[in-house]
């Protein structure tokens, strides 16, 4: 297995903050794709002379890349003990056969590169030609090591690094091949870095894989099964022992049954991206194929990533908004800052689709922020755990970070290169992901469509409805048959509802049902031109005349438009899209903002224990 060596020269006694940040950091990141087998990953945060002399000798055969951070100069690295000769160094790397990568992140460290070439050492090498202020060499070292986690090569990852620094800092990287590395230094500037390319296959050089590493084939769904299953058991426990009741069946069989378990507990904006994943291609005679590695899958992770989030950000906002409908009823002026007002009008013009992953976690923090200030409980309070998550020293921010760069690189015009190395990545990224996922088994969305009002004389007037639960199984279309259900609020008619899951309680008793508005933010656009399919879509942004959404099963489809003023087209039709621009209006008064219906501005309104299950030998 590859080795890759992390050596900081940092004092026990009076440590350097940047270089301890900077050790924590590449451990971190690298954290996941070492627990997973993709290589050994070695750290001595306090190197010694003999430390590193030892380490480089039990890894001669398998080192792969050797990072050194510390003070240095141009012949020799400091260490916490004593200083050390480079060129003692470059000899006990040059005994590495299969070295790839040196990483000399210290002050002045060019000259390192004529003496490591000295010792035909044939691997790719970063230094410096000056002095390196701590800070930017630290963050320098953790911007290359995200992207070469996420799977860049060695030259991507530089570019990347020096894109991020480039931002605050003059920043520059020399490229230098064999034929330069007896030349006098040239240029000294703040923060150069010199990069030494023998060759261009040593620049192309990215991260090795489990598969790579075992000569074990990477088997496409199993690790996110498992992971997927065991996530709602911990919410379902009875799961388990209904798994273990279809033990005895053939593999193929198993698969099948966990596969449909996984999809019909998932809402459908989750479950639609697994099922595409989950479901292998056939042959024109419709023959199962193994499941590929390939471009549709890595658009198919992005796609459950995205519907992850958007459902996430759709059910926070249809709060806040049911919170404004509240205050509006009681004629109390909300507490709403500058800062949330603001954001919850970008959030209904823009929309989330184009924000960050920094975006994401302080809109999630801003609007949860507002209903702790209204005295109002999140309507799911697991979404506290998430936010304890959403931090920069959490493999959960990692993969937003991974996902959210993923889905850059497949829509650029450069793409991706090693594409079934990239769906390895991936999958364990997803797999943090679907880890926290569980929760969503207490939670389903309802379809709610032709309003029908029946009065009596002797109590209020009621409002009949009919229902569709949207679940996907293996046949997404089961759920085509609506049931009829009375509801007291006209304002969830013609909508969809998140509901809790009703579950018995100890007394036998099921507990009352609970649910949340959610459009129009997600809607179902058959309840508007009454059709039986659902047919899902998320809210994409408003403007220009318009209402906007994107769907969901489908997101590469055209937008869905929905104009302020119904035209022609629709009543021919027969679309009724009358009940959406009406909420749509509603919300758009709350906040103060020009009602797309009136064409004229507002006025601003002053009124579980773990069990979990191996099913990794599960194979499509």
């Amino acid at each position: 297995m590859d080795t890759l060596l992390f050596c900081f020269a940092n004092d026990r006694d009076h440590p350097l903050l940047s270089l301890r940040d900077e050790d924590e950091g590449i451990d971190r990141l690298l954290d996941l794709r070492s627990s997973k087998g993709h290589f050994q990953k070695v750290r001595e945060s306090f190197a010694t002379t003999s430390s590193v002399a030892d380490k480089l000798a039990a890894y001669q055969n398998t080192l792969s890349l050797f990072h050194f951070s510390g003070h240095a100069g141009s012949t020799v690295l400091q260490l916490e003990d004593m200083v050390a000769r480079g060129a003692g160094i470059a000899q006990l790397l040059g005994r590495c056969p299969n070295l790839k990568l040196v990483f000399l992140n210290g002050c002045s460290t060019l000259q390192h590169i004529k003496l490591l070439a000295d010792q035909n050492v044939k691997a790719a090498i970063i230094a410096t030609s000056t002095p390196i202020e701590d800070k930017a060499a630290s963050n320098f070292a953790l911007t290359f090591y995200r992207a070469l986690a996420n799977q860049y090569s060695i030259g991507e990852s530089l570019e990347q690094a020096q894109l991020k620094l480039q931002v605050s800092e003059p920043t520059t990287i020399q490229v230098m091949n064999r034929a330069m590395v007896d030349m006098e230094e040239a240029e000294v500037s703040r923060n150069l870095w010199y990069f030494h390319r023998p060759s261009d296959e040593a620049a192309r050089w990215e991260l090795p894989t489990a598969a790579e590493q075992t000569a074990v084939e990477y088997k496409p769904n199993s690790a996110l099964r498992n992971a997927l299953f065991n996530a709602l058991n911990k919410y379902e426990p009875s799961l388990r022992e209904k798994f273990m009741q279809v033990g005895k069946q053939s593999p193929e069989s198993q698969i099948l049954w966990v596969n449909d378990a996984i999809l019909s507990r998932l809402p459908y904006p989750i479950a639609e991206p697994v099922r595409r994943l989950f479901t292998p291609p056939f042959t024109p005679e419709g023959k199962k194929m193994p499941v590929r590695s390939d471009r549709e899958r890595l658009l198919n992770y992005t796609a459950l990533f995205e519907s992850a989030v958007d459902l996430l950000v759709i059910t926070l906002l249809a709060q806040v908004i049911d919170r404004l409908i509240h205050y509006r009823k009681d004629g109390v002026e909300p507490p709403l800052t500058a800062d949330t007002r603001a954001l919850l009008q970008r959030l209904l013009t823009e929309g989330w689709s184009n924000l960050n992953p920094g975006e994401v976690e302080q809109a999630l923090r801003s609007l949860s922020a507002f209903l702790s200030n209204s005295q109002e409980a999140l309507f799911m309070p697991e979404m506290h755990e998430l936010a304890r998550q959403f931090n920069e020293k959490d493999a959960f921010y990692e993969c937003f970070l991974f996902f959210d760069d993923l889905r850059r690189r497949l829509n650029s015009s450069v793409g991706v290169a090693n594409i079934p190395s990239l769906c390895q990545v991936g999958e364990d990224q997803l797999v943090e992901l679907c880890k926290r996922m569980g929760f969503w088994a207490n939670y389903q969305l309802e379809s709610y469509k032709n309003i029908r009002v029946v009065r009596f004389f002797y109590r209020p007037e009621e409002y009949k409805h009919e229902k569709a639960v949207l679940r996907t199984t293996q046949n997404p279309y089961e759920d085509k048959s609506f049931q009829e259900i009375n509801l007291s609020n006209p304002w969830a008619s013609q909508s969809v509802l998140l509901v809790k899951v009703q579950r018995e309680t100890a007394t036998g008793v099921p507990e009352t049902a609970d649910f949340l508005n959610l459009s129009p933010l997600l809607i179902d656009q058959n309840v508007y031109i009454k059709s039986n399919v659902f047919d899902p879509y998320s809210f994409h942004s408003s403007g220009e005349g318009a209402l906007r959404f994107k769907h969901i099963a489908r997101p590469e489809d055209p937008l869905l438009s929905v104009l302020f003023k119904p035209n022609e087209t629709e009543l021919l039709q027969k679309q009724d899209f009358t009940t959406l621009r009406e909420q749509f209006s509603t919300v758009m008064t709350l906040l103060a903002l020009p009602d797309p219906l009136a064409g004229t501005p507002n006025e601003p309104i002053t009124e579980a224990t773990d069990t979990n299950i191996d099913l990794l030998s599960l194979s499509d």
